[in-house]
């Protein structure tokens, strides 16, 4: 493949990609027979899966999960990174 010199000035002109991805937080309940007898509470819960992807993948019909809330997040997930804070708790509060 051979590329002209208007193909590599626009290459190079070309902005570079910025990743994002949406967080999630929850509101994790179990609907087990055992949690009444255990004691089992809610658990809140901040993920990178959608609500449907989570219940499935992290015990189906036995979890009720409860959005609470969603946000962007800039950046790579990859490597263990982090899932970055809701915009709203970075906030001060006014005098």
């Amino acid at each position: 493949m051979k590329l002209s010199t208007s193909g590599l000035i626009l290459l190079f002109l070309t902005p570079a990609v910025l990743a994002e991805y949406r967080a999630y937080q929850y509101l994790v309940k179990t609907n087990a027979a055992f949690a009444v007898a255990t004691n089992a509470r809610a658990q809140y819960l901040t993920s990178t899966l959608n609500p449907a992807m989570y219940q499935s993948y992290h015990g189906g019909t036995f979890i009720t999960v409860e959005l609470l809330r969603t946000w962007i997040c800039p950046g790579y997930t990859g490597l263990k990174t982090p899932i970055c804070d809701h915009p709203y708790d970075k906030e001060t509060p006014l005098p």
